[in-house]
């Protein structure tokens, strides 16, 4: 194990990359359309997972900045909603979205290596969406969120899936932002998620087909030919919306590490740590 742990992107990063976008949209599944089809994956898996699950329950957001999720589980949930981030911008654009959602939540801006003390030990749910695969030194990270659980807690953990063909495109089109992440498999993050100390309930491949590319510049490193890999990429974005059709009105599409989005993982504490 790596004994210091890095952040492969850095708040600097986050917050620009946010300010260059407008603020994201409320998260809907009520309507069964393409720009609807990745959050229904994901509510899909949801509700089997929270069906037993009273509401106000408590729930944090590890990386909250900008985030549409806190909305989505406060009004699908009724859970009581936080959030923590390293970015003050991200922190107040969360909460720009709360407001607009109508919805109450507690929004920290802070380290998640060194947390306010009220917040540790204090949630049900602590969840993370594309957190852990930025930093190095894995199971470090999981250990630290890990300390927002309460005792019967669930650490959900998401990451984006770069093992199969999007990877290689992002690595091929746009590699500084290829370079931030840490590629892992689902066994790979189960296997990180064990060894910090926590038993596997539940995990999934999400979103069966997606070319989740991005070719905005990261420290200011030009994208080259950035115009032909635009062409490129929407014949890919065409091939995904036909297999969102496909998936919607013929028949489920297999889930596979080379073309899914993400990946998903449910945990709770081990016992016997």
């Amino acid at each position: 194990m790596e004994a210091i742990t890095k952040d492969k992107a850095s708040e600097e990063y986050w917050s620009n990359f946010w300010l260059n976008h407008p603020l994201p949209a409320e998260i809907t599944v009520s309507i069964k359309n393409n720009a609807t089809f990745p959050a229904r994956q994901f509510h899909e898996f949801y509700l089997q997972l929270f069906q037993s699950i009273q509401s106000n329950k408590k729930l944090i957001e590890i990386g909250c900045g900008n985030s549409v999720w806190l909305s989505y589980f406060a009004k699908q949930f009724q859970f009581n909603v936080a959030g923590i981030d390293y970015s003050e911008f991200g922190c107040e654009q969360t909460r720009k979205i709360l407001s607009r959602d109508g919805i109450q939540g507690d929004i920290h801006f802070g380290d998640l290596f060194n947390p306010p003390v009220e917040l540790k030990n204090k949630f049900d749910i602590v969840c993370s969406f594309g957190v852990v695969e930025h930093f190095n030194n894995t199971e470090d990270v999981l250990k630290h969120i890990g300390e927002f659980l309460n005792e019967d807690g669930l650490l959900v953990t998401t990451i984006p899936n770069l093992c199969g063909i999007t990877g290689w495109l992002q690595k091929w089109m746009n590699k500084p932002v290829y370079d931030i992440h840490k590629v892992m498999t689902l066994k790979n993050i189960q296997t990180h998620i064990e060894n910090a100390g926590f038993a596997i309930i539940k995990s999934e491949l999400l979103n069966p087909i997606s070319f989740g590319v991005t070719l905005d510049e990261i420290d200011n490193q030009k994208v080259k030919f950035k115009g032909i890999k635009k062409l490129i990429l929407k014949c890919f974005q065409v091939i995904e919306l036909m297999g969102r059709q496909i998936d919607d009105h013929l028949f489920k599409l297999p889930k596979t590490e080379f073309l899914c989005a993400g990946m998903i993982v449910v945990a709770k504490k081990n016992k016997a740590e």
